[in-house]
């Protein structure tokens, strides 16, 4: 879902309004728990599995006053006697049937419990209809802090449930992992109007008095926060797309009757998009239905299961919703603690689009403001799965998810292998939900990779490498020391893939190594190449930031050492406290100052050793190697 921040100002505004980020902005000023259901009511619904949904309602396009009724069609899971379900309190509750037969009803607060005369048996199958109406109400945690909302000036009335506003307009079970197997809105309205929702519109009934009832039905299982409406005297806007190995998929938009040049520039991409995006994750999951998109009056847009929503319309924003149809919709998150495997897979997706199909430029900005923005993100995953201001937040769950995705893409480092990880985790839970455990699980088997540190470096933990360093060279070889810390006060360290840039008169060589330690030092043979810089990370493919990356001719790189002892470096050179060296594992070192007085000596018994000058006073001292009946000399510089 597209998010605007209405409480933040947006650092800066790119190519393709930027500053639109994200699923509607959720108000933050109301707490999660008021609107999911709580625990013992979670317990009594997963009592039972839905199957399908149905709402047949009475919707103006001037006004939020609903009535009509929801049919929830399921299965008892085991033996019960009462079915529970969520429905605000502001709406009233006319009638309700089980099985075709009037039953009695309690409510308590926003919990709606239905009792049965008999038990319902395991596996059986049952119905309720729920009768009601009323004026949803407008202190949720929708949009623009409505599940269901109007706009009376631009005459339009909408809906917006992510994450728990559903039951502010309809009767529902608001759990993640209970999907509908199909659904069905029928929607009564005035004659000038239309209305849109999920799957193909198989009739349109005229009901006298002025009226008449779009039937929308879809057969693909459904999360129940992407159920909606959207009335207005729209124009409809029609286009096909034509991915390989498909037939022509309808592009069915209802635009508002103010609707821009611009906005209909933006949605011309959707066919190509389609194309682009069915060729990275599989085909269009919704083929035999359509896709489509609904205007309405709020600063975001929200990606309704086959027609999106659109408040704000640009070229990122359609790609991003529309990336949501396979993440978000396809597959959908199994807890709101992972909300990244939707919002960070649909944020990645307009990169994915501006690649494809706009300038090289384009897509760097993009890149150089999601980098900004997520290094100032916190840890992905949510210990709260309650807290929808964290869920939706532009800097870690969608901008750093989305930079999570990127990374993954440099670590594999083959495209082919990558999106062929996507798509196979597409396709074993095509229609269900996914944990970011069970993304893990399978890119691991695609790739052969433990994947392991790198989630929880990225995903489970804040910050990012800050790095500097210092090289020389000496004719072909060039040594390069990288010293890195993590920021926002984090211990990690960082083990990563890193680009390394040498440039030189006629050109420039990359180099990928391994950055894995506090201090790295790295050897590099650049026969006929006298490098003037370095750059770390120029692709801008990690999250990290540098500081100086200098040359420092004393940094005690000897050629002339004996073959012996020519992969030995002592750093930092100058030294305050802690003297590195590096390449001398079964080397006998005594310490000398400059009258040959010895102050240290020490066996090392591994390839890097630190050596804690701490006491030492600051001078000139004479590092002598002794090894397999061979000594050279090395000097350094305590400060």
């Amino acid at each position: 879902m597209k998010k605007v921040v209405l409480f933040l100002s947006i650092l800066s505004s790119i190519v393709y309004s930027q500053a639109q980020q994200g699923c509607a902005y959720h108000r933050a000023d109301v707490n999660g728990p008021e609107l999911a259901p709580p625990p013992a009511a979670i317990d009594e619904m997963n009592k039972y599995d839905v199957s399908f949904y149905k709402l047949n309602l009475d919707v103006k396009n001037n006004s939020r006053v609903i009535s009509g009724s929801a049919t929830i069609q399921a299965k008892a899971l085991i033996d019960i006697t009462d079915i529970v379900l969520q429905l605000h309190e502001s709406m009233t509750i006319d009638s309700v049937l089980l099985d075709n037969a009037i039953v009695n009803y309690s409510r308590s607060t926003d919990i709606l419990t239905i009792s049965s005369v008999n038990t319902i048996t395991t596996n059986s199958k049952f119905s309720v209809i729920v009768y009601y109406h009323g004026t949803p109400v407008s202190t949720g945690q929708g949009a623009l802090g409505d599940g269901f909302s109007n706009n009376i000036n631009n005459k339009v009335t909408w809906s917006l449930s992510e994450p728990y506003s559903a039951y502010e307009w309809w009767p529902c079970k608001q759990v993640l992992t209970d999907k509908a197997d199909s659904c069905e809105v029928w929607i009564t309205t005035d004659t000038i109007n239309k209305a849109g929702s999920n799957g193909l519109l198989k009739n349109k009934t005229m009901m006298g008095s002025g009226k008449v009832r779009y039937e929308w039905k879809s057969t693909y299982p459904i999360a129940y926060y992407l159920i909606f409406v959207a009335v207005s005297p729209y124009k409809e806007y029609i286009a096909y797309a034509h991915p390989k190995g498909s037939d022509s998929i309808l592009i069915q938009n209802y635009l508002l009757k103010n609707a821009t040049v611009e906005d209909k520039i933006s949605i011309d991409y959707t066919p190509a998009l389609i194309e682009l995006f069915s060729e990275k994750f599989g085909l269009y999951p919704f083929a035999k239905e359509k896709y489509g998109h609904a205007q309405a009056e709020f600063g975001g847009a929200m990606e309704h299961q086959t027609m999106s929503t659109m408040g704000a319309i640009d070229f990122t924003i359609v790609a991003h919703e529309l990336g949501h149809q396979w993440f978000g919709d396809l597959v959908t998150c199994a807890s709101w603690s992972d909300i990244w495997v939707n919002e960070g897979f649909a944020s990645y997706s307009e990169l994915i689009a501006l690649e494809a199909l706009q300038s090289p430029e384009a897509a760097k900005a993009w890149v150089t403001e999601a980098m900004s923005f997520a290094k100032s993100g916190g840890i992905v995953h949510l210990e709260d799965s309650l807290d929808v201001t964290a869920m939706f937040d532009t800097y870690t769950v969608y901008k750093k998810g989305a930079m999570i995705l990127r990374m993954l893409r440099y670590e594999i480092n083959n495209d082919s292998i990558f999106f062929k990880g996507i798509r196979n985790y597409l396709q074993a839970h095509r229609y269900k939900n996914a944990y970011t455990n069970d993304f893990k699980t399978i890119m691991e088997q695609t790739t052969g990779k433990n994947l392991s540190v790198f989630f929880n470096q990225w995903y489970y933990n804040i910050g990012h490498p800050i790095i500097s360093g210092q090289w020389d060279q000496v004719g072909a070889q060039l040594w390069l020391e990288l010293n890195q810390y993590a920021s926002m006060g984090s211990s990690t360290v960082f083990k990563t893939p890193i680009d390394i840039t040498f440039r030189y008169d006629g050109g420039d060589t990359t180099i990928r190594v391994m950055l894995d330690k506090s201090v790295n030092l790295y050897n590099f043979n650049l026969p006929g190449k006298t490098i003037y810089s370095i750059r770390i990370d120029e692709g801008n493919y990690l999250l990290n930031d540098v500081f100086s990356i200098a040359r420092n001719t004393s940094m005690s790189i000897n050629k002339s050492l004996h073959s012996e002892f020519k992969e030995v470096v002592l750093f930092p050179n100058p030294v305050d406290k802690l003297l590195n060296i590096s390449g001398a594992q079964g080397c006998l070192i005594k310490i000398n100052n400059v009258l040959g007085q010895q102050v240290n000596e020490f066996a090392v018994d591994s390839d890097f050793t630190a050596v804690d000058l701490s006491d030492l006073p600051p001078g000139i001292y004479i590092v002598q190697l002794v090894r397999n009946g061979a000594s050279s000399n090395l000097k350094f510089l305590k400060q």
